[in-house]
């Protein structure tokens, strides 16, 4: 009795909520693993390290993903997505339509 104790603590030091990923077609999954898991996926991802098959399985489910639920309200999985996707723009590119003067005239100054 007093193991499957210690065994039901450990389990639960180790075990996460499960993060709920809502796609385009009303569509939902669940993935889950070790309490830091989004953490240990982000870094794998971001440093090139060789990730397991269930590993890359679960970025593609969060890249295909258009929104999520995290355990506490978290947002570790918008930082993932932000990462996989790249930015917006290219480094170096305006954001202002090539139309307004008055930013083509700023970004000009800006150059100088």
């Amino acid at each position: 009795m007093r193991i499957e104790k210690r065994v039901r603590a450990l389990e639960s030091r180790f075990k996460s909520d499960p993060v709920v990923l809502y796609f385009g077609d009303g569509s939902t999954r669940e993935i889950h693993g070790p309490r830091d898991f989004l953490l240990r996926l982000l870094v794998a991802a971001a440093w090139g390290r060789d990730l397991s098959p269930g590993q890359q399985e679960q970025l593609e489910l969060i890249r295909a993903s258009v929104d999520s639920v995290e355990p506490d309200g978290a947002h570790l999985v918008d930082v993932v997505k932000c990462h996989l996707e790249g930015p917006a723009l290219p480094i170096g590119s305006s954001v202002y339509d090539s139309d307004d003067e008055a930013a083509n005239h700023k970004i000009a100054a800006d150059r100088r």
